[in-house]
């Protein structure tokens, strides 16, 4: 799959994006501080926008701005906490390309994981998502664990 743009621009694209999540949670009556735990306050703050506002009625553009900027900051923290970069990949077995993060040999789709959980509900639960890539990622010689 190619890698359409530079790590670094898409890294600084993703950390914007994330300090924008940090900055929106206030309107949540959340904290969003990078800590693991906080992904528990990104699942609250998740399900609150998928009652509020189904993903499905949403406008496309909308809704493609919520899933990178909480997708975003769901990918810092991974990323600060196991390493790995940002590119803008194609998505396995569609037409278009999204926000990866790329950690050793593994690859992981923040935004798109933010659509399912806005779309498909709770049974798409971020903080569960986490602890799978979290227990995957510790059991890998060479993460960075901190």
């Amino acid at each position: 799959m190619p890698q359409l743009e530079t790590h670094d621009s898409v890294s600084a694209m993703a950390a914007a994006y994330a300090q924008r999540a940090v900055e929106a949670a206030r309107g949540f009556t959340a904290q969003l501080d990078y800590s693991e735990n906080s992904l528990m306050e990104l699942e609250t703050i998740l399900d609150q926008l998928a009652r509020k506002t189904p993903a499905t009625s949403s406008s496309g553009d909308d809704l493609s701005e919520t899933c990178k900027t909480w997708g975003s900051y769901f990918g810092e923290v991974v990323r600060r906490r196991f390493g790995g970069e940002w590119s803008i990949e194609t998505y396995p077995g569609k037409q278009f390309a999204t926000l990866t993060l790329s950690i050793n040999d593994s690859k992981i789709f923040p935004s798109m994981k933010v659509h399912r959980r806005l779309a498909q509900g709770a049974g798409e639960n971020v903080w569960a998502f986490y602890k799978m890539i979290k227990a995957k990622l510790e059991s890998v010689p060479g993460s960075k664990v901190q």
